[in-house]
């Protein structure tokens, strides 16, 4: 070091420096220029992870597709995965549902339902009979239905909450979620992933201009054509490395430099992403209309209307009572068992009209948004890291790649300005 410090020759490159004007635009533009190389080289990295939604070109070579999109069923299946083994309780979480309570909200759609459902049932298959009953017998009859409803919805939704896991597949709902709004993973990714996404754009800034700070003492000296396109490269390269490694890294708060203490940005904000995801997925995933779509249309339910029909024809045994073997004389018993068939499927039909009603009370019970915040928050880092990791992770080269070749331009660029 004492060397340079007494070598003339040093001197008067730093006095030319410092009194050439064009030098020290030059000069002085090499960091800044690295610095803007560095934050657009990251902020590109991070867009070409969610964007374009639909591939350009042919990829992935001569064409690109954000890797999230050309990955959706498998971040999906990812997403799901953590739901399902370490956050969410299907059996659990229908447990806190009350049916008396769902009887109640049900009671005025279903008996709303009961009239027309009765008259057409019966002016279908004993249209005589029927229009010859007093309408004070004909209400009696329809008004005894109405009180019995409570019950037979109640006695449903018992045997729904002991037979949940065969008749609602979460995994199968979130999978189809996702993939019918492919813009929604990006969504999840973006808004859990905010303050860590702003950090890897703004750390290409700081660490370009650190990088070329270093850049341009070498070019004070050695001045080959190849520096700035190859620094160029490697501020890209290294910047966006740098920048995944301190979301990620370390786990747990670690010194350096016997002052400096560092913890992996991400796992610093655990209990606000908790509560960004908590609330994200109760709201855009598993609120209350997605799953009761998924109970009537899943895989599942057939069980679902297994359980109505039997409890269903249930109460038209019940209904029937003393009359049923007048009623099969009179319409026949082909008929009889056709027009208990008859009423589960209308009641089968206009169950989703139905379902609405119960829309704020599921959410109130179920309580998604609470249970994914206290579960995600008490997760080990480990299991935490599986949340935003995996975006990153397996194509984790591409963008550091990425990174390099547009540095690498932007060198060349910078090499025919000076």
């Amino acid at each position: 070091m004492l060397d340079i410090l007494s070598n003339s020759a040093f001197w008067e490159k730093v006095i030319t420096f410092l009194t050439s004007h064009d030098l020290w635009v030059i000069y002085v533009g090499i960091p800044a220029i690295n610095a803007l190389i560095g934050w657009i080289t990251n902020e590109q990295a991070i867009y070409m992870m969610f964007y374009p939604l639909d591939p350009i070109g042919k990829p992935p070579f001569l064409g690109w597709q954000g890797i999230v999109p050309a990955k959706i069923e498998k971040m999906a299946g990812m997403a799901v995965d953590i739901i399902t083994s370490r956050l969410i309780n299907i059996k659990e979480v229908f447990a806190r549902i009350d049916p008396k309570r769902i009887a109640e909200e049900l009671e005025a759609p279903v008996v709303t339902l009961l009239e027309p459902l009765v008259n057409e049932t019966m002016q279908g298959f004993a249209p005589s009979i029927w229009e010859s009953i007093p309408q004070t017998v004909k209400d009696r009859i329809i008004g005894r239905c109405a009180q019995d409803s409570p019950q037979v919805v109640t006695n449903i939704m018992e045997d729904m909450k002991t037979r949940i896991e065969e008749i609602f597949d979460l995994r199968d709902m979130v999978i189809k979620a996702l993939k019918r709004d492919r813009e929604l993973m990006n969504q999840m990714f973006l808004k859990i992933g905010a303050k860590e996404f702003n950090f890897v754009g703004k750390s290409g800034l700081y660490f370009g201009y650190l990088f070329g700070f270093f850049q341009m003492l070498i070019w004070l000296f050695v001045q080959p054509w190849w520096l700035l396109p190859v620094g160029g490269a490697i501020v890209g390269y290294v910047t966006n490395w740098l920048a995944l490694k301190m979301v990620f890294e370390p786990r747990t708060p670690q010194k350096y430099f016997m002052f400096f203490t560092w913890q992996g940005l991400f796992f610093r904000r655990q209990k606000e992403v908790a509560a960004e995801y908590g609330k994200m997925v109760a709201s855009k995933i598993l609120n209350p209309p997605n799953i009761v779509e998924a109970i009537l249309r899943g895989p599942g339910s057939d069980e679902l209307f297994k359980i109505i029909q039997l409890h269903v024809k249930k109460a038209i045994e019940k209904q029937f009572g003393m009359v049923k073997p007048v009623t099969q004389f009179i319409i026949g018993t082909k008929e009889y068992i056709e027009m208990k068939q008859k009423i589960c499927d209308r009641i089968i039909e206009d169950l989703p009209k139905s379902t609405k009603y119960v829309y704020n009370y599921g959410k109130e019970a179920l309580n998604i948004e609470n249970t994914l915040k206290e579960k995600l928050g008490a997760l080990s880092h480990e299991d935490f890291e599986g949340i935003l990791r995996p975006v990153f992770q397996e194509d984790e080269w591409k963008l550091i790649a990425v990174g390099a070749a547009l540095g690498c331009f932007a060198g060349c660029l910078q090499i025919l300005m000076v």
